[in-house]
């Protein structure tokens, strides 16, 4: 429902993100967005947008990623000035890396300096803010007017979603947000302001592609990511099916089920060593797909839990010399010089600019057009071959977690995942975020987008995308759960706050290892390599003097706080527990969880 005509600047940028249907803001308060902040809550009646308060702008960021990730709907948020802004530039980096749309809405002190208060509004003003941002957002704008502010917002939002999709950065003068419009102000149609359609990929390349993936011995199909758009895991499968070829996923994004016969995820180095073609959709980092780290030179380098391999900086190649690549995307319309997220370029057979599932859709055309009887018969031998290792990679899996890691101690991952699983696997159940080593992407039935969010990303923004996404479920029977890191909760403890005070219920089970267990495995390497001492890896790590009762903590906040867990059989009458109280008391159960480091 449409507000009435807005009377300030700040109302203007409201009635704008309600007219594009954005539901939330998170946000943390501050002097330079109050003009924003009070249009929100007396102009727009605190609805669409929903202020979300946050004890962190870092978390503010994290839950519109969240939100995406589990609706396909950008948001906004609002961040104070300068300091504001730093805080919560980490998590807009990760954001960007993400490919996720969302508008961060800041402030600035009077760009009038004989307007500004003495210190206190100096401080508080930039020359141009968004220089602090700018290197990692698709656009940022700093308008000086009420028309430009408009065509600002609208931008703004173009800009985000359309592909490659991106955070972009809008910065408000004070003065401006608290201006009134001029009587005469014509308010836009926002039905004339689309977002453009997803380019297609080049007819000749497409025809190429599919010729050759047609003509393939052994086809490999890598993807990541497809399942985050509509239809993304149909349009694979049906590919997949058609030509008979087995299917990697990369990164933590859903894009196949896990059950289907021609998924080997897992399997990656014996499908590899044998393919002809490689097709990539999708795939941010195709070199880390197509190498693998070679071992420690050292003899005195020892195998850490994670093996040698990955801590060193030497890699070979995984694929046959001569391996044909066909990589298809739009990574390429994203680059910028200064992250160096992009990879090191690669040579390749095919390279075809576009967004990758109506590329697939086009190459599928192809092949259901022309597929002659020879390429029909090499798909129809390699299948079972490649259901074999499906089949013989997962009986494999659960034999190594009943026979080797079920009565470890502490607990393994493995075992904590089949934990949770044995308990959610009959509820209407979704992973906002999190992994277990990747032990319940393995353990766990993934039958479809509906029940993945997950999501990776650097230490800090885990709690705040789980939160983001468990808000877009919030209301509905289904059962949120997050695989949280202790490391990373102690990086945005105020994350709880939030949760109890917007009543956004979730099941959060900490994998707590004690530890900042990464750095284990980079000490041990670095001090084998110079022939030290590995018996001090811990100093600087550990983060076990004193134990975080992270139960107690989330107590403190008004939630459910089971633990710490010790014993491995104690944990599924605690993960019991705590679904009854998600689902009857609608409130977060945070359950401490000991487990080994990996």
């Amino acid at each position: 429902m449409s507000l009435e005509r807005p009377e300030f600047v700040s109302d203007l940028v409201i009635y704008l993100l309600n007219e594009l249907g954005v539901e939330y803001a998170p946000l943390n308060p501050g002097a330079t967005i109050r003009g924003l902040h009070e249009s929100v809550v007396n102009y727009g009646n605190n609805t669409n947008p929903e202020l979300i308060t946050c004890c962190h702008e870092e978390l503010a960021v994290a839950m519109a990623e969240g939100f995406y990730l589990a609706t396909g709907r950008p948001q906004v948020t609002l961040a104070h000035n300068i300091v504001g802004l730093q805080h919560a530039s980490k998590a807009i980096y990760e954001a960007f890396l993400n490919n996720i749309p969302m508008i961060i809405l800041g402030g600035t002190g009077p760009l009038d300096a004989s307007h500004r208060r003495p210190w206190i509004d100096w401080i508080h003003t930039a020359q141009v803010q968004g220089q602090i941002v700018r290197d990692y957002v698709k656009w940022d704008d700093q308008p000086l007017g009420a028309q430009s502010v408009a065509e600002s917002v609208l931008r703004a939002y173009q800009i985000a979603m359309t592909e490659p999709r991106g955070p972009v950065y809008l910065c408000f003068d004070v003065e401006l947000q608290e201006a009134r419009l001029p009587d005469d102000f014509v308010l836009p149609d926002i039905s004339r302001y689309q977002v453009p359609a997803s380019p297609q990929g080049n007819p000749e390349a497409v025809e190429e592609a599919a010729k050759a993936l047609m003509a393939a011995e052994n086809p490999v199909i890598v993807v990541e990511g497809l399942g985050r758009t509509p239809g993304g895991s149909e349009t694979l499968q049906t590919l997949v099916d058609l030509v008979g070829a087995p299917v990697i996923e990369i990164g933590s994004a859903y894009n196949l089920p896990n059950s289907h016969p021609l998924n080997v995820t897992g399997a990656n180095a014996e499908v590899l060593r044998d393919t002809d073609l490689v097709l990539a959709a999708g795939v941010s980092n195709l070199e880390a797909v197509l190498t693998r780290s070679v071992a420690s030179a050292s003899a005195t380098a020892p195998v850490t839990p994670r093996g040698r391999s990955g801590y060193n900086r030497v890699f070979e190649s995984s694929i046959p010399s001569g391996t044909k690549i066909i990589q298809i995307g739009l990574n390429d319309y994203g680059i910028k010089s200064w992250p160096s997220n992009y990879g090191r370029i690669l040579a390749t057979d095919t390279a075809i600019l576009g967004d990758e599932i109506q590329v697939l859709k086009q190459i599928t055309k192809v092949c259901q057009d022309s597929m002659d009887a020879g390429s029909r018969k090499r798909a129809t031998d390699r299948i079972p071959k490649i259901i074999k290792i499906h089949s013989d990679l997962y009986d494999g899996l659960h034999k190594e977690v009943k026979e080797r890691l079920w009565d470890q101690t502490p607990t393994s991952t493995a075992r904590l995942a089949s934990e949770i699983w044995e308990v959610i696997k009959d509820e209407d159940w979704v992973l906002v975020h999190g992994s277990l080593s990747g032990w319940e992407r393995r353990l766990w039935d993934v039958s479809d987008e509906s029940r993945w969010v997950a999501g990776g990303g650097g230490t800090g923004t885990g709690m705040g995308v789980a939160m983001g996404a468990a808000l877009a479920f919030r209301g509905t029977d289904k059962v949120c759960v997050s695989i949280q890191n202790d490391g990373d909760l102690l990086y945005t403890a105020g994350s709880l706050y939030t949760l109890a005070h917007h009543d956004i219920p979730m099941l959060v089970v900490m994998f707590n290892n004690r530890s900042y267990y990464q750095d284990v495995g980079h000490q041990t390497a670095v001090a084998s390599n110079r022939e030290r001492s590995v018996e001090t890896v811990g100093i600087g790590v550990n983060i076990d003097a004193p134990f975080t009762d992270f139960a107690t903590l989330a107590q403190s906040f008004g939630l459910a706080g089971i633990g710490p867990i010790l014993n491995a059989e104690d944990i599924g009458p605690a993960l019991k527990q705590g679904l009854e109280i998600v689902k009857n008391e609608k409130r977060t159960c945070v359950i401490d969880t000991i487990v080994q480091p990996r």
